[in-house]
C-alpha cells in the first residue's frame, strides 16, 4: 500500500479503500485489515482511518461488526453511492451547492411543519433525535439519523409535493449529511452542537411557533455552510466556486 500525503487524510483513505475493492484486492466478504494496520500502510492516524470507515459504512460499501472488525459489502461501490452524490466525497463546492437548495426548502418546510405537524410527525421527529445519540455510540457519523430528522420535518409539511421532492433528491442530501457529519468525528463539541440545535428546532415545531423554527433551521444551515466554507479554503478552492456571496 501507498502512503497517503497528510493533506488528504480521511478523504484519501476513503477513496484508497473503494479503489481496492474495484481492482478486487478486497472483494465481497473480504475482512479489511485492523484500523492499526490501515493506519500504518497509509502513513496515516488511527482517527483518520477511523473517519473513513465511517463514511464507508455510512455509505454502505462495509459492514462495521463491533468487536469484529470491517467487512466489504459489495464489490460495485458504484451501485451503493450513485454518481453524482459520490462527486460530494472529494468536491465540497458541490456540496455548498446542494446545500444553498437545501436551506431554500428546509427553511420553509420547519415554517410550515410548525403549523402542521400531528403526533406522528412529531414522534418521527423525536425518534430520530434519540437515534442520532445512538448512532454516535457505535462511532457513527449521526448521518442517518440526520436525514431522518430532516426527512421528518418535510413529512410533517403534510406537503405531497415537497414530500415527493424530497424523496427525489433524498441520496444527494443523504450523501452531503455524510461528507459534513464525517468531519465532526472525534470532535465532541461539534457532535453536540448538532444535536442542539436540532433539539431547537424540534422544540419550535413543537411549540408551533414557526418564526422560530425557520429561525432555527436557517442558523443549523448556516453552520454547515460556514463548515464548508472552512474546508473548501482548506482545499483552496477558488471564491466563484464556493458559492461565497453571503446571501445564505
Amino acid at each position: 500500500m501507498e502512503k497517503i500525503q497528510k493533506s488528504r487524510v480521511s478523504d484519501a483513505v476513503v477513496e484508497r479503500i473503494k479503489e481496492m475493492i474495484q481492482n478486487g484486492t478486497y472483494q465481497a466478504g473480504d475482512k479489511l485489515p485492523s484500523e492499526k494496520e490501515l493506519a500504518e500502510a497509509f502513513g496515516v492516524s488511527r482517527v483518520s482511518v477511523r473517519e473513513a470507515l465511517s463514511m464507508l459504512s455510512a455509505g454502505q460499501i462495509i459492514d462495521i461488526r463491533h468487536g469484529e472488525g470491517s467487512f466489504v459489502r459489495q464489490v460495485d461501490v458504484s451501485n451503493y453511492i450513485p454518481p453524482i452524490a459520490a462527486s460530494l466525497l472529494d468536491f465540497p463546492a458541490a456540496a455548498m451547492h446542494l446545500l444553498e437548495v437545501r436551506i431554500m426548502l428546509a427553511v420553509g418546510a420547519a415554517e410550515l411543519a410548525a403549523v402542521r405537524a400531528d403526533a406522528e410527525a412529531l414522534a418521527e421527529m423525536d425518534s430520530a433525535l434519540q437515534s442520532y445519540w445512538d448512532e454516535v455510540r457505535e462511532h457513527g457519523t449521526g448521518a442517518k439519523s440526520d436525514w431522518r430528522f430532516h426527512h421528518a420535518i418535510v413529512e410533517a409539511t403534510q406537503n405531497p409535493v415537497l414530500v415527493e421532492f424530497a424523496n427525489r433528491i433524498g441520496d444527494l442530501v443523504a450523501e452531503g449529511m455524510r461528507y459534513t457529519l464525517g468531519k465532526n468525528l472525534g470532535d465532541p463539541g461539534r457532535i453536540r452542537q448538532v444535536a442542539d440545535e436540532h433539539e431547537t428546532i424540534a422544540a419550535a415545531i413543537r411549540n408551533g411557533d414557526p418564526e422560530a423554527a425557520g429561525t432555527a433551521m436557517r442558523l443549523h444551515l448556516e453552520h454547515v455552510r460556514q463548515k464548508l466554507m472552512h474546508l473548501m479554503d482548506e482545499q483552496h478552492l477558488e471564491p466563484h466556486r464556493r458559492g461565497d456571496d453571503n446571501r445564505v
